[in-house]
């Protein structure tokens, strides 16, 4: 029997840092994960300078030309057995011509720089039109990994519906990579702005059959402590290396991303890369 085809993410670079990070954590994600890297580098059809990939003949087109020369010089920094292919495209638009990589290469998830600065996940224009419309994990990171490997994995749950399902996509993962999985627990922060009791107890039972199926030695709960979502994710203490999973809002369209506002809050706290899985994915 053959082995499975290998996963294949696509990364977003924009030709500048934010896209330097997105491969960086790309890289990471690869060499965890045992996936291969789509790069993609998008041109807008409605600049008069696009040109194809490689660039051939009279290159006069400085973004396309000064893009790709940093795509091929990242590309060429990647780590040793990291699977990676360039791709120069044009369309309407960035998030366009991504979710149009994403299906056409058949990729699992898609990788995209946030804005750094003093909040880390400033999420830009491109990262935000892909958390409401991609059909696939939308991983983003606000700067370049610490560590060269995925380490720890961390899943938040609230009351919230679906918490259960990215949960399921959490303990997957866990089992999949072997990592140690740490559920951060939201219940506080719910309970202050008038979760229902049961929902509260769903919650934690939710939790306690996590614990139960992977063991209790691999699932750790970091309890979200404050009256703001702010103040819970201060509270946790997040290790180096860690990759945070977080599910679309209830108001997502089939199984599409849709950023909930509690996991806009998060994105603006969290140290950590995060992914934000579309309703409905296993």
């Amino acid at each position: 029997m053959s082995a499975p085809a290998p996963r294949r993410y696509v990364v977003a670079h924009d030709g500048g840092e934010r896209g330097a990070d997105a491969l960086a954590l790309g890289a990471v994600l690869a060499g965890s994960l045992a996936a291969e890297l789509e790069v993609v580098l998008v041109v807008r059809t409605d600049d008069p300078f696009g040109q194809p990939y490689p660039p051939v003949g009279d290159v006069s087109g400085l973004v396309a030309e000064q893009g790709t020369r940093r795509l091929e010089a990242d590309l060429a920094r990647l780590p040793a057995g990291v699977v990676a292919r360039a791709h120069v495209r044009t369309a309407a638009s960035v998030p366009e011509g991504l979710l149009e990589a994403v299906a056409q290469l058949g990729a699992a998830a898609v990788v995209v720089g946030a804005d750094g600065g003093v909040n880390p996940f400033g999420v830009g224009p491109v990262a935000r039109a892909l958390l409401h419309s991609a059909p696939v994990p939308v991983v983003l990171t606000a700067g370049a990994p610490p560590t060269p490997r995925l380490e720890h994995l961390y899943v938040a749950v609230g009351t919230r519906p679906g918490a259960q399902l990215v949960l399921a996509e959490a303990e997957e993962a866990a089992e999949r990579t072997g990592l140690p999985l740490h559920v951060v627990n939201l219940v506080q922060v719910d309970a202050r702005s008038g979760a229902p009791g049961p929902a509260l107890a769903r919650v934690e039972e939710l939790v306690a059959r996590t614990r139960e199926r992977l063991g209790s030695e691999r699932v750790g709960v970091e309890l979200g402590r404050g009256r703001t979502v702010q103040e819970a994710v201060g509270s946790i203490d997040w290790e180096p290396g860690g990759l945070l999973l977080v599910g679309s809002s209830r108001l997502a369209r089939g199984r599409q991303t849709f950023l909930g506002t509690t996991a806009a809050r998060m994105l603006r706290h969290v140290p950590v890369p995060v992914a934000v899985v579309p309703r409905g994915e296993r």
